[in-house]
């Protein structure tokens, strides 16, 4: 399959689904999942309870350890408070992506890349061969580390855009370390190991995602199911404005938004580095037909030269290696090619 294509400016403006939204209620059809897709289960106690984690009680409570470890196993997600992180700065960043997005075209059209499609300005990536497209405009960014960012792309508008980032990606080193760390301690293994299996230096992409009002929510989505190909990913998202569901044993839930808290969830190189133990979770972002929603989400992964696999300590006889090893730089292509096909990356990689 050939490697996803980034458009030209010109062809650009005329996808953005901003742009296709402002011009009335008319959805093209490569937008249209023609046969809808299953409604999901609101369960909001299950977000309050076995999958809310407290960030500052996991180095010294054992019961948060083990929710963690619960919440890892069975759902591959969670959501985080306590995490250091004021709640006014949270709001405040979505309040900044709000207003990139209100950009005149030509301003924002300032940051695409004509040819880098995980930099910049843009919309759903275009693959060969037929596809339903994700009803939803985003701005990729490299946020650490900081030698690896492509500063071009970076809005200079709003001003304050680029400082936020900056202060949010170093706040969420932090929490990254912790929780990594708390991993390993819940499966009985060195606490630095994670840290170590994605190397000193990991990257962290930033995804700033619009999804503007839908008139036809039951046969659009977002973004469509799939897991993520990192080890970890943070998706922060407006509080007024629900859109995110998990699936669990072939059952849509949704997951409200709790102010101040941050969405976790697990991809396919954690699952492949816990050898199974921890489990990437499938995902997806329906519409809404009276607003728009804002989300940011940072993708974790391993430094670019990292070769993945199961840690060594997960792997015996009575559990044997279920992931082959493999390159990044491999994988990123394995995953854009099942992802466009609907495929998960996860079943190409067992042994």
């Amino acid at each position: 399959m050939a490697e996803p294509t980034p458009l030209a400016r010109q062809d650009l403006a005329s996808k953005l689904v901003q742009e296709i939204a402002r011009k009335g209620n008319d959805i093209p059809e490569e937008y249209l999942h023609k046969n809808g897709f299953p409604e999901a289960i609101d369960a909001p106690d299950l977000w309050r309870h076995d999958l809310l984690i407290d960030l500052s009680l996991l180095s010294s409570s054992k019961l948060e350890l083990e929710k963690l470890q619960s919440a890892l196993s069975e759902w591959g997600c969670f959501q985080v408070i306590n995490h250091g992180i004021e709640s006014s700065f949270l709001e405040d960043l979505i309040e900044i992506s709000k207003q990139f997005f209100a950009l005149p075209l030509e301003e924002k059209l300032k940051c695409s890349a004509a040819d880098d499609i995980f930099q910049g300005y843009g919309n759903d990536m275009v693959y060969a061969g037929a596809q339903t497209v994700n009803w939803n405009d985003r701005l990729f960014l490299t946020l650490y580390p900081d030698e690896k960012r492509k500063l071009q792309f970076w809005p200079t508008k709003p001003e304050k855009f680029g400082g936020m980032i900056d202060e949010y990606s170093t706040k969420l080193a932090t929490i990254i370390e912790t929780i990594y760390k708390a991993m390993a301690r819940s499966l009985n293994l060195e606490e630095d190991c994670f840290l170590k299996h994605q190397g000193k230096r990991g990257l962290m992409t930033g995804r700033f995602s619009l999804y503007p009002r839908c008139p036809c929510p039951e046969r659009v989505l977002g973004v469509k199911p799939h897991s993520d190909g990192a080890t970890i990913t943070f998706l922060l998202a407006e509080k007024e404005v629900d859109g995110l569901e998990v699936l669990k044993d072939d059952r849509w839930y949704k997951v409200p938004v709790i102010p101040g808290a941050l969405f976790v969830n697990f991809g396919d190189l954690g699952e492949v580095m816990t050898n199974g133990k921890f489990k990437s979770v499938m995902h997806r972002v329906v519409t809404n037909d009276t607003k728009d929603r804002i989300s940011v989400a940072a993708f974790c992964t391993p430094e670019d030269e990292k070769e993945i696999g199961p840690v060594s300590d997960l792997v015996s006889i009575h559990q044997p290696q279920l992931y082959k090893r493999f390159n990044i730089h491999e994988f990123r292509q394995m995953f854009f090619e099942n992802y466009a096909q609907g495929h998960r990356t996860l079943d190409a990689l067992k042994l």
